[in-house]
């Protein structure tokens, strides 16, 4: 018959790796990781890029349609 020993120091290493673990799956951000790693966001994203180009285009003209008057007002003065 054969006894297992167990030493303290070894209690103590399980008791951090489980609440590691614990706090682990708690943590925002690994759902976040584990969404970036194992998703398929990217391949979704392909199918909106047609759309996603024209908004950010839409933004851009807005942007320099406001800042026009702004540049013409700091170079006339």
């Amino acid at each position: 018959m054969q006894a297992e020993i167990t030493f303290p120091e070894n209690n103590v290493r399980m008791e951090t790796a489980n609440r590691i673990n614990k706090s682990a799956a708690r943590n925002p951000l690994a759902g976040f990781q584990k969404f970036i790693e194992e998703g398929d966001w990217d391949e979704r994203l392909l199918k909106y890029e047609k759309h996603l180009n024209r908004f950010s285009l839409a933004i851009i003209i807005a942007s320099v349609i406001f800042l026009i008057p702004v540049c013409f007002n700091i170079f006339t003065r």
